[in-house]
């Protein structure tokens, strides 16, 4: 019996080894045993992955971070231990050097969010910092954001026992808080640790909570203290808030352990006296000891900050259009903060806005919303599923949903919102393909490069790559495995003005770290351009690279240049002299196929004898391509035999083959030359032996 059969549809990508037998199911029919430097395309077929071009080295680089203010105007942070590089990816050089407080441990889980001119960068164990320039990208700056009104911390706040008179109440006023003597031991009060009274011209200080303990006779309730100081005011309250008579008061001047001076920001009810433990000093929420935020997001002209080491669970939001005032009221536009209360919530690992702001933990998914305007008195957050997040890895937004690498790190799922649930669903996109992030240590970086063919790039953690051709309109989640010659360290993608959008990586070759540029107009890795100023070539500046090769772009066409190599240089034939050529680090693809099945379930046609009669192809603009081993001749009666070959496109029939069990029938199409390949469909002519 014969049969013909054609493969031209990629969309399930490669799948796990689990799956080899799930013939039963439609992605066994559009993906395949092994995709390997090709990329899945939306269209159908496959091509070859883009090269790399090689832009130096760059000693000590770890990270990459977009910049990003519109498609013109686009920039790419190197970072390093102690300094960020400003790099213009247009002119290729780097137009600034920061002195930056991230240490090298710290870089890989620093988060950031861009709002125009500035960039917020966030880390737990340093204050919140600001990357900014000026509107002509000529001067920048990173310092430490300045807040307006920083956040404050009520549960470390301090009510001391004494009574205080403000000398004014009047929005904006700078007023004086004068307190009174220290008031007497009263047998019917009940004292607090570190409350100070007066007995018998004796100064006294509660070592611990507690009533109707006379103080000469109770040494285990009370100390004695040379002053009243340890009641009153100190010079670290500067910068501190003084919440007194309904108002606030923001500190700026310590005048002594009795008074400070301070500018109103919430206006006093009234210039009365306040009597013992009616008023409080409130401490900023962000310090070294109790921890700065790791999280930050932008949602509705709102800077969003989340998690410190004291309170990981909770989330502050600006006031509206001012990014640095954190004072917190019932209006509308002020600032506000929130706490997710729930048994899954643990810490805050992620804010990303959509819909609302979510919070992503590692144990569930959450979202701060309102059901009309955000505001102090409107703003709710609901738990909406829960499968948590890898702690590791940033999310990354493509189109309306949300990439994150679910709790282990090695599994991938899409947060969406879903209408027909009135929520935020988060199915997994890796299920079809978990054994590349099970075999390669995790996922340790997302970034979406959406032109030319929609891929989402994820650094592996073995400084192997992965991409996922993405698109949902299409019904396309492809993934497909990656080996660049090295250990890639970060990926980071920039729009254009036009055209496709720019990749750039950072990847470690013989223990030396390069910058370069993932693009389809390079069929190398690590590639140069080199002109041949004479026919040799020293290889030191080659020395990083293994299996070196080099092709031209002459008359339209791509021909792969021969070269002896003489171990320390490259020498070429004469009439390549003065020429300009490209060389680097050449990579194979591989396109292996699952043997069709013929029948449908619970029927099979694997243990039957087959033979591949014929097999043909069609390629787009394609040269040098194998099928299990064996070269492809493409070559046509009206091709210049002499002249350089053009790249094929169209049908191209190969007949032979052999008898074998239909399971065991190799299919493996592979390309190895620097060269172009793009194989839109194969059709395949099989003879069956039932018996």
């Amino acid at each position: 019996m014969k049969t013909v059969l054609i493969k031209n549809n990629f969309s399930a990508g490669e799948l796990s080894p689990t799956l080899y037998t799930r013939t039963d199911i439609q992605q066994y029919s559009n993906g395949a045993k092994r995709l390997k430097n090709v990329i899945p395309l939306v269209e159908g077929g496959v091509r070859k992955r883009p090269g790399t071009l090689s832009y130096g080295e760059r000693s000590g680089a770890i990270r990459l971070i977009p910049f990003i203010v519109n498609s013109s105007n686009a920039f790419l942070l190197i970072l390093k231990n102690g300094s960020i590089a400003v790099y213009n990816p247009r002119t290729k050089v780097v137009v600034a050097t920061l002195a930056s407080p991230y240490t090298a441990a710290q870089i890989p889980n620093i988060q950031y969010v861009q709002y125009r001119f500035e960039l917020f960068i966030t880390h737990g164990e340093v204050p919140v910092q600001r990357l900014r320039c000026d509107e002509d990208f000529s001067n920048w700056n990173l310092s430490a954001f300045v807040f307006t009104h920083p956040p404050i911390d009520s549960d470390n706040a301090r009510y001391p026992f004494r009574k205080g008179t403000p000398s004014g109440k009047d929005l904006g006023a700078f007023i004086t808080f004068t307190l009174d003597a220290v008031s007497a031991w009263s047998n019917s009060t009940t004292y607090l640790l570190g409350d100070v009274v007066i007995y018998s011209s004796q100064y006294y200080q509660a070592a611990r909570d507690n009533s109707g303990k006379q103080p000469n006779t109770s040494p285990s309730d009370w100390v004695v203290v040379p002053n009243a100081d340890g009641a009153g005011f100190t010079a670290g309250d500067v910068g501190r808030y003084l919440d007194v008579n309904g108002g606030l008061i923001k500190i700026t001047t310590f005048n002594n352990a009795n008074s400070v001076s301070g500018e109103v920001v919430k206006k006093l009810d009234a210039v009365i006296k306040a009597i013992e433990r009616s008023w409080v000093i409130l401490p900023q929420a962000f310090n070294a000891t109790d921890g700065y935020p790791r999280c930050c997001t932008y949602y509705k002209q709102r800077l969003v900050l989340a998690n410190t080491k004291k309170a990981p669970n909770k989330i502050w939001f600006s006031a509206v259009g001012a990014n640095g005032n954190y004072l917190e009221t019932t209006e509308d536009g002020d600032a506000f903060s929130v706490v997710s209360a729930s048994g899954l919530s643990n810490s805050i690992l992620f804010l990303e806005a959509q819909r609302g702001v979510i919070c992503l933990t590692s144990g569930g998914e959450f979202m701060v919303d309102s059901d009309g305007a955000l505001s102090p008195t409107t703003v709710n957050i609901n738990e909406h599923s829960a499968y948590g997040a890898y702690s590791e890895t940033r999310p990354e937004r493509v189109g309306n949903e949300l990439l994150f690498v679910q709790r282990g790190g090695e599994r991938m799922r899409a947060l969406t919102y879903r209408y027909e649930v009135d929520g935020l669903v988060s199915p997994e996109i890796s299920a079809l393909s978990s054994h590349i992030g099970e075999e390669h240590l995790g996922i340790n970086e997302i970034s979406y490069q959406q032109e030319p063919e929609s891929l989402v790039w994820c650094v592996l953690g073995d400084g192997k790559v992965t991409s996922i051709t993405f698109n949902r309109d299409q019904e396309v989640l492809s993934w497909a495995q990656h080996d660049f010659g090295g250990v890639v360290k970060s990926i980071c993608s920039l729009p254009t003005q036009l055209g496709s959008d720019s990749a750039f990586m950072l990847i470690q070759r013989a223990g030396k770290v390069y910058l370069e540029e993932i693009t389809f107009a390079a069929y190398l890795d690590s590639q140069s351009n080199v002109t041949l100023s004479n026919t040799t070539i020293s290889k030191a500046q080659f020395s990083h690279l293994n299996n070196i090769s080099a092709y031209i772009l002459e008359d339209g066409t791509v021909t792969e240049i021969a070269f002896t190599d003489t171990g320390s240089a490259l020498e070429f034939d004469s009439y390549m002299q003065g020429k300009s050529i490209c060389i680097g680090q050449l990579f194979e693809c591989v396109t292996e196929l699952f043997p069709p099945e013929l029948n449908q379930n619970p029927l099979s046609s694997m243990m039957h004898k087959a033979k591949v009669d014929r097999i043909a192809f069609f390629f787009n603009k394609t040269l040098g391509a194998e099928i299990n081993g064996q070269l492809i001749e493409t070559f046509t009666f009206e091709d210049n035999l002499l002249g350089p070959k053009q790249p094929y496109t169209g049908f191209h029939l190969e007949e032979g083959g052999h008898w074998a069990d239909l399971h065991k029938v190799p299919l493996i199409i592979t390309h190895n030359k620097p060269l172009p390949f793009h194989m839109q469909a194969v059709t395949m002519q099989l003879s069956i032996n039932e018996k």
